[in-house]
């Protein structure tokens, strides 16, 4: 066996070696009162289920490793909520992007919903409410990083827009809520690091440096 061979062994072991720990269901969990979230990993693929006391999340996608750092791709599913938009824009001379949001609950105008600007990896950049005649109002002069606006309510009825839908452009958007009981979480990549993986612990901490701790469900 050539030294060259037994080199370029030696440095794939440990990557595989975190990939094969990385399998079965994890849970983390905040607190009694701030939910769970389960992850689990099953050959190259993932699910990512959120259950609360008031809304739940799901997604599902591909998942890889490299450099001790796990990356989940979500991908596009079918989200069952039956919420509606309609969007009635036109030009803006200014070459700006201009919101107007109506958003209702059957038919009742919605105060404190939240209308999010958000990058692309869902994490928000800023956000406005609605006031008490279910109406927010802005206008966007920096694109910032935005790739979509998402309009909720308590954290579910949730509405996702790409951003690219409404830049440069006068809009006039309504929303109308329907129930919703889970959230599809949009197609994206989120990039964690991984501080610790065995068959009973895994240890990540995301962008923000926040550690999360998922116990092994057996």
């Amino acid at each position: 066996m050539s030294l060259r061979y037994v080199l370029i062994l030696l440095l794939s072991l440990p990557i595989s070696s975190a990939i094969a720990q990385i399998a079965g269901k994890f849970v983390y969990s905040a607190g009694v009162d701030a939910g769970s979230r389960t992850l689990t990993f099953k050959g190259s693929n993932f699910s990512d289920q959120y259950t609360g006391h008031v809304s739940e999340k799901y997604g599902q996608g591909s998942f890889s490793l490299k450099n001790n750092e796990l990356y989940l791709n979500y991908h596009a599913l079918n989200d069952k909520d039956s919420s509606a938009y309609k969007i009635s824009a036109q030009n803006d001379p200014s070459n700006l992007t201009r919101l107007y949001v109506q958003i209702f609950d059957n038919k009742t105008p919605v105060n404190g919903a939240w209308v999010a600007m958000r990058d692309k990896n869902f994490e928000i950049l800023f956000s406005v409410t609605t006031l008490e005649n279910g109406t927010a109002s802005l206008t966007i002069r920096k694109l910032l990083d935005i790739h979509y606006i998402t309009f909720d309510f308590i954290g579910f009825n949730s509405v996702t827009i790409p951003f690219d839908r409404l830049k440069n452009q006068a809009n006039d958007i309504f929303v109308d809520f329907k129930p919703q009981k889970t959230m599809i979480m949009p197609k994206k990549t989120v990039v964690y690091k991984v501080l610790k993986s065995d068959s009973n612990t895994l240890i990540l901490s995301d962008s923000n440096r926040t550690k999360l701790l998922f116990k092994s469900a057996k």
